[in-house]
């Protein structure tokens, strides 16, 4: 990853200068762009494998063809091949030192493997020629949540959703990171954001649980109590679902609905992941006296 590094460094001084030229759309020729479009169709159907040596063919007979190589990168990426598609998604930069798909492809698997620092510097080298790309505040902003530098996370994010209003996915890495920071009611309303501009039903059902984690932690109840019933709705994933209702039987349990609070515990505790703590609860309501002390 060092090397990678290094061409990353380098990459961004060639941006900064202006030195590399983007020549591949004078390079292609009709045997490249069939080759291409024939792994663009293999590529749709799933099929990366045989998609392969179709870009390596475009790429052979039109050696600048950026898209080519992108596409190879991501086709590599898909079978795992993680320092090819790097090496693939590098070509294609260097093709293009404004290809943006490019950058943030490669930032985005240097960040799946952990290599933070090279990921920054993809991002970065996006800003340096287009700094009103919200992707790569994004990266920037998402790469520092990961690395659990919060506070520092939460200026790329926040200039991210200001340029891109429908940023969903921002607004929610943005909430988490206020959340963290004990900035609840900015974290509400980041997670509103999200909620309301998300068109994935499963999203929106993950960004209520959270929301309604924060309104809990606010004391605001009934609040709180509409964010999980939404994230019941809309959630299909157990380990939301059961939160969920672990949540529901905590706010139910704060205005003193105590069978309610019951109801909801005992559907927590058939989460895996959620029993031992309901279960825990539910003997709390039954059993007072054991606890007090």
């Amino acid at each position: 990853m060092k090397r990678l590094y290094l061409v990353l460094l380098s990459l961004l001084m060639l941006v900064q200068i202006g030195m590399a030229q983007d020549t591949s759309s004078d390079a292609k020729n009709p045997e490249a762009g069939n080759a291409y479009n024939n792994g663009l169709d293999l590529a749709k159907r799933g099929d990366f494998k045989s998609a392969l040596p179709k870009f390596q063919e475009a790429i052979t007979a039109s050696p600048n063809f950026y898209e080519a190589y992108y596409m190879l990168g991501y086709s590599q990426k898909k079978l795992n091949k993680y320092q090819e598609a790097a090496n693939s998604f590098e070509k294609a930069i260097g093709a293009n030192n404004k290809f943006e798909k490019a950058f943030v492809a490669l930032g985005n698997l240097q960040t799946e493997i952990e290599d933070f620092d090279a990921a920054i510097n993809s991002y970065n080298a996006i800003i340096v020629f287009n700094d009103q790309s919200a992707r790569a505040h994004f990266g920037v902003g998402n790469v520092y949540y990961k690395k659990k530098n919060y506070a520092q996370a939460i200026p790329s994010l926040k200039k991210a959703v200001e340029l891109n209003g429908k940023y969903d996915h921002a607004f929610n890495v943005l909430g988490l990171c206020q959340a963290k920071e004990n900035q609840l009611n900015d974290a509400v309303a980041s997670f509103q954001s999200a909620i309301k501009v998300t068109k994935k039903n499963s999203r929106r059902g993950s960004y209520s649980y959270r929301l309604g984690g924060i309104q809990s932690k606010l004391k605001k109840y009934k609040d709180a109590e509409k964010s999980y019933l939404t994230a019941l709705k809309f959630s299909k994933s157990q380990s939301i679902i059961g939160g969920a209702n672990f949540g529901l039987g905590e706010v139910y349990k704060k205005l003193g609905r105590t069978q309610k609070a019951l109801d909801y515990f005992r559907k927590a505790a058939r989460n895996r992941q959620w029993k031992a703590s309901a279960e825990y609860e539910i003997d709390m309501i039954r059993n007072p006296d054991k606890y007090a002390y």
